[in-house]
């Protein structure tokens, strides 16, 4: 009677060869294996990540009445205490300018900011970089209106290899700066 092991060992077909060689075809195939679950997983973040994202028939219409005729790209955010609040980014192209739409959910119009080049900085914002950020170069810049017509911009330059964000109100005086997420 032979023993289990014998058995198992034959059923496998590691009969007959070395240690080595029967890690190694072992070793092998849990390789092979790895790589294609792994492979499975990176596919299946991929797919989650490419979903369409849908907002809310209210912020949809919202959008269409503001911005008609422009289709754009939809983001999800959470923000405020304990990132509570659920918000959503239109990403769009107008007139060869980005900008970015955010509405509540339940479709109320909060901010929109809009790309700006650094020669459309006001004077007084440029100044302010020059002198306090001289070796630091404006990455992006960007000007934002809210829904009770607050305008500021933000200026994205880069410190120690960590992007921040200055911002300076209508006026140009600077407000504050913080490390952008």
């Amino acid at each position: 009677m032979k023993s289990p092991i014998t058995l198992v060992v034959q059923k496998i077909g590691l009969q007959g060869k070395s240690f080595l060689e029967n890690f190694y075809g072992i070793g092998k195939n849990l390789l092979f294996m790895a790589i294609f679950l792994f492979s499975l997983l990176i596919n299946a973040q991929l797919l989650e990540n490419s979903k369409k994202i849908e907002p809310t028939l209210e912020v949809k219409k919202a959008f269409e009445k503001d911005f008609p005729k422009i289709t754009p790209i939809w983001r999800k955010e959470f923000d405020g205490n304990g990132n509570n609040q659920l918000s959503y980014e239109a990403n769009f192209n107008l007139n060869d300018t980005n900008m970015t739409a955010v509405y509540s959910a339940n479709g109320l119009f909060n901010v929109l900011q809009v790309e700006i080049k650094t020669a459309d900085i006001p004077v007084r914002v440029s100044n302010y970089m020059a002198k306090n950020y001289p070796k630091n170069n404006i990455k992006k810049a960007a000007k934002l209106m809210t829904n009770s017509n607050k305008t500021t911009y933000e200026i994205a330059i880069t410190i120690n290899g960590k992007w921040v964000n200055a911002i300076f109100n209508k006026e140009g005086d600077f407000l504050e700066m913080f490390e952008k997420e």
